[in-house]
């Protein structure tokens, strides 16, 4: 009977950290998530100040890519993408960079004499 109880005990423990495990796990996903849209809304407000710069004037941005989301560059934007769903930002000026995904990142954004290249 007491050895019941304690393998009870065991087993609604063992449950219990499960759960708790879940519940943080998808909870840090989510703030790497909404840390990295507003990092991609960073990254396009900076592209637009680097507007004003000379051509060949270059600014550093490092950004954190979650292993589910995609940082891209089309035409006049910087798109996040987080679960399948896209986010335009919108820079005013052409901006080209690669396609960047699941990892952390340190971007070269140099101003050139028709917007901005994007490397990293």
């Amino acid at each position: 009977m007491v050895a019941l109880k304690q393998l009870a005990g065991v087993i609604f423990a063992a449950m219990f950290l499960s759960i708790v495990g879940a519940i943080y796990v998808g909870y840090s996903r989510g703030n790497a998530k909404s840390n990295f849209e507003r990092d991609a809304e960073d990254l396009a407000q900076q592209i637009r100040l680097l507007v004003d710069h000379s051509e060949n004037t270059t600014w550093i941005f490092n950004i954190d890519v979650p292993a589910d989301c995609e940082l891209q560059f089309e035409n006049k934007s910087v798109v996040a993408i987080v679960d399948d769903v896209h986010k335009y930002h919108d820079v005013g000026i052409s901006v080209d960079g690669p396609t960047i995904s699941g990892r952390r990142v340190r971007l070269t954004l140099k101003r050139v004499e028709n917007g901005v290249m994007i490397s990293g």
